[in-house]
């Protein structure tokens, strides 16, 4: 479940892009493309922290140190907002809907599960 929602983030990113080029102008498409990269970047790096944390483990990792790399992570995701919004390298709007991509391949893919499920049941 998760290589596909990796694959609908990567197809809605390159669809938002795309599509906002077109439609609206080149500094939209720049915002939807700089905020779906830093937000898929953020969630590769967590997807490592967590395989990292937990790979292999017999006990249980130290919840100080995860926490310190997650909000290492978080504070560093933030900055990164911070200077694209205060330099105005993207639109706010656009970047915002960037940003949003990860959440939406959340409900996408989540949603495709829920019908499938629903179809399973109705088929016993």
């Amino acid at each position: 479940m998760l290589r596909r929602m990796e694959w609908t983030m990567a197809v809605l990113l390159a669809a938002a892009t795309t599509g906002t080029w077109f439609i609206y102008s080149g500094r939209a498409a720049l915002g939807v493309f700089l905020g779906g990269a830093i937000v898929t970047v953020s969630f590769q790096v967590l997807k490592w922290q967590l395989k990292r944390a937990f790979r292999g483990a017999v006990t249980l990792p130290s919840k100080s140190g995860l926490f310190v790399t997650y909000y290492l992570r978080l504070i560093g995701t933030f900055f990164v907002v911070f200077l694209v919004m205060y330099f105005g390298w993207a639109d706010p709007i656009a970047f915002l809907t960037g940003l949003s991509i990860v959440v939406a391949s959340i409900f996408m893919v989540g949603g495709l599960e829920f019908l499938v499920l629903l179809a399973k049941k109705g088929e016993s």
